[in-house]
């Protein structure tokens, strides 16, 4: 049952990703973009290569699927996305003049795209917090999954011997 949840929620990650590399990535082909729209085409295409290492390595390559490396990725991810929607929706939020004075003009900071794009940046820093509450999911769900089994380590055999590279301590 918690595979078919996983899963999903891949599935929806995977969708959102897309959703917001197409609209920060069309915001951002007109240049003179800020740095925060350029982090979530990052973000997207980071969690694009990530999915695909968190579908396939358990089911194809079980040696490279490590479930320390599966969660700190899938927590970076989490902290990306974090990261990405907060500096969109900060430095997007509302028009601000600011004058420069060395005789060169104002600079406006914020929203003052033309032609839909503040609708985009707004719709793409939505879909990156969505993405992040997703992210905070799958990493809840590979973390208590991580903490029952542990490497065989629970609290029922923790008296026992266990195994760390290859040899038996006690």
């Amino acid at each position: 049952m918690l595979d078919i949840i996983l899963i999903a929620l891949r599935a929806v990650q995977a969708l959102f990703a897309i959703i917001v590399l197409g609209l920060t990535a069309h915001v951002a082909s007109y240049g003179l973009t800020p740095s925060s729209d350029s982090f979530m085409v990052f973000a997207s295409v980071w969690t694009l290569l990530i999915l695909i290492y968190l579908a396939l390595a358990p089911r194809f390559f079980s040696a490279v699927a490590h479930p320390m490396a599966m969660l700190a990725l899938d927590a970076l991810t989490m902290l990306f996305w974090f990261a990405g929607f907060i500096a969109l929706a900060v430095y997007h939020h509302q028009a601000e003049r600011v004058y420069l004075g060395d005789g060169l003009g104002d600079v406006y900071k914020g929203c003052t795209l033309a032609g839909g794009f503040c609708g985009e940046i707004e719709a793409a820093a939505i879909f990156g917090a969505f993405e992040w509450a997703l992210f905070v999911a799958t990493t809840a769900l590979l973390a208590l999954e991580f903490m029952r089994g542990r490497g065989g380590r629970s609290s029922k055999n923790a008296a026992g011997p266990s195994t760390f590279g290859g040899t038996t301590q006690v």
